[in-house]
């Protein structure tokens, strides 16, 4: 029934949910489609925004180069001039190192000194300037080439100090200072680019060398450290390279260095702007934002999957479009149930109740036709198998008289007698089954009627028997000598159950206009084959011989002349949980 009416519900709700989700899913469909570009549109807008303040950042790292490269010369000019310096006559050979070595010649230069210490290469004063000031530093002295190196720290490709190098005359820097006027800016100094700061030195009233302070510009450890800390969106990050192609800064989370993918090279032959591309790595669609910084000459990119910047925004419009197709679910389906689902559940439920109404009333009809037939079949018998078997037990009783106890024909005879005095019981069980009493019923309290009960039993000292009643000085109305009977044998059966060593429950309670008992034990329980047979006559669980298998079956019978009901709960199989049986009896109140 349950499936029919799920059944029912769902061929009233289908086209209803068809309709929602067709009309959602286009609704969701269009949204996605013309949002796409525009969230690609976002995406590189932001990467613009990225590239434009990583440049500010490389900028202003430049002018805290040149910054510091401006007041870095003042303090060397000055402790230059502490330090006494001045002009001898005497002359010293020096060696030029020019750019083309068979230009090489050694040169005859005035002798410079600070002080005492001459200056021609000592590096005493350049070093003390790098501890100091942490920059490099170079004393130049004017000869006929150009400005040449006499005390550096600035080193070779060979990491020897570049001294007996030279700045022609006609370089940018030598040309400024002969001006005469201060060199600040970037400056190709041996082999590689420094923020510099250049100023001349003077002896009588002509310029006759300079000083240098510089730091390489490319010295961007402290970016990459910055760099190493930026992410951008979900997936992206910064990355910078040079003019050759080569990663000078990459980000942690890229999987593979950039240099060798052709998109690499589009980005220095257009040196800025923007790129969408598939990755040769992983196949991705990206997205890449670019400038040339000029001063440092590097490219700074930033870049970011497509898929991975969507699709966030892409899940917020789906969660949005099926948040509100929920809502219209909700309304539709409160509206739809309050119309009709809840008459159509009225009905189902009253098709329900009657069909367990009839399917009980069935039970119970079958139940009664084979009582009815089982007490005609027995009654029969009875009174057909009665007087014989009396006339048995007689006999055998006056055998037993006159027999000598000893001898072996008195235990032959003994064991006919006791056999004859049970096949009686049996007889008075089939006569008590097919007799129907009617049932005379009486008031009694409550509380009096379970005590009786209680005293009509022999309990084994090793049972827990627990008894209760939550109702004692309520009056019932009931047949108090054949309920006894019922309750007596249920007991009996508990204790059988228990093997006299367990526990045992005894309960009464009125709710309502129904009277309910209980009796409950934790023996070895009732398996579910068995139960299905519990109320035949002749069925018994007990050992061949220990029973009869009419007890269960007059409880039945007396508890439905009682128009009430009689059930059974039971397991057996330790596997499932506490072993244990209970008999539940309803009967009217009144």
């Amino acid at each position: 029934m349950r499936l029919t009416h799920f059944s029912i519900k769902i061929r009233v709700f289908v086209p209803i949910l068809l309709i929602i989700i067709l009309s959602v899913a286009s609704i969701t469909g269009y949204s996605v489609y013309i949002s796409k570009e525009k969230l690609y549109e976002l995406v590189e807008h932001y990467l613009k925004i990225e590239v434009k303040s990583l440049m500010l950042m490389f900028e202003r790292e430049y002018e805290l180069k040149l910054v510091k490269a401006k007041k870095d010369l003042r303090v060397m000019a000055t402790l230059f001039e502490q330090k006494g310096f001045r002009v001898s006559d005497e002359k010293v050979d020096f060696p030029l190192h020019l750019p083309d070595a068979k230009q090489n010649r050694v040169v005859s230069l005035n002798k410079w000194y600070l002080g005492d210490v001459p200056l021609h290469e000592n590096y005493d004063f350049v070093d003390q300037i790098e501890r100091i000031l942490g920059s490099k530093a170079t004393i130049f002295q004017k000869c006929e080439a150009g400005y040449v190196r006499i005390s550096t720290n600035v080193m070779n490709s060979s990491e020897e100090r570049a001294i007996g190098t030279v700045i022609p005359f006609d370089s940018a820097i030598a040309e400024s200072v002969m001006t005469p006027e201060h060199y600040f800016g970037r400056a190709y100094v041996v082999n590689d680019w420094y923020v510099t700061g250049y100023e001349p030195l003077f002896h009588n009233g002509e310029i006759i060398g300079m000083i240098f302070v510089g730091a390489k510009e490319k010295d961007l450890s402290e970016l990459s450290l910055k760099f190493m800390k930026l992410d951008i969106g979900h997936s992206g990050y910064p990355f910078v390279f040079d003019k050759t192609g080569k990663i000078v800064i990459n980000h942690p989370r890229a999987e593979k260095d950039w240099a060798g993918q052709e998109i690499i090279n589009a980005m220095i032959a257009q040196k800025k702007g923007l790129m969408r591309f598939e990755s040769t790595v992983d196949g991705e669609s990206k997205i890449v934002a670019f400038d040339y910084f000029p001063e440092f000459e590097l490219y700074i990119a930033a870049f970011a999957n497509q898929r991975d910047e969507t699709r966030q925004l892409m899940k917020q419009l789906i969660y949005g479009s099926l948040f509100v197709a929920l809502l219209i679910v909700m309304v539709l389906s409160v509206t739809v149930y309050s119309m009709t689902i809840e008459r159509l559940q009225s009905y189902l439920e009253a098709i329900k109740s009657r069909d367990q109404e009839l399917a009980s009333t069935k039970d119970a009809l079958k139940q009664s036709e084979k009582l009815a037939t089982m007490g005609q079949l027995s009654a029969g018998i009875a009174h057909e198998v009665n007087n014989p078997l009396g006339v048995v037990l007689m006999y055998s009783h006056i055998l037993l008289e006159e027999c000598e106890p000893s001898s072996r024909m008195f235990k032959d005879l003994e064991t006919i007698a006791t056999q004859a005095s049970r096949c009686k019981t049996i007889l008075s069980g089939l006569l008590n089954f097919a007799r129907k009493n009617q049932i005379n019923k009486i008031t009694v309290r409550l509380g009096s009627f379970v005590e009786s009960i209680r005293k009509n039993l022999i309990m084994p000292k090793t049972v827990n028997f627990l008894v209760s009643c939550a109702n004692p000085d309520e009056d019932v109305s009931l047949d108090e000598g054949q309920m006894t009977q019922v309750f007596v044998n249920l007991l009996n059966n508990s204790i059988d159950a228990v093997k006299s060593n367990g526990e045992i429950s005894f309960g009464a309670f009125i709710e309502g206009q129904s009277i309910h008992f209980k009796v409950e034990d934790n023996g070895t329980g009732i398996s579910e084959a068995s139960q299905k047979r519990l109320f035949e006559p002749f069925f018994s669980t007990k050992e061949m011989g220990k029973g009869t298998g009419l007890g269960l079956a007059i409880c039945y019978g007396i508890v439905k002349m009682h128009n009430g009901s009689i059930a059974v709960e039971s397991n057996a199989d330790p596997a499932k949980g506490k072993t244990f049986t209970k008999f539940s009896i309803t009967l009217p109140a009144a």
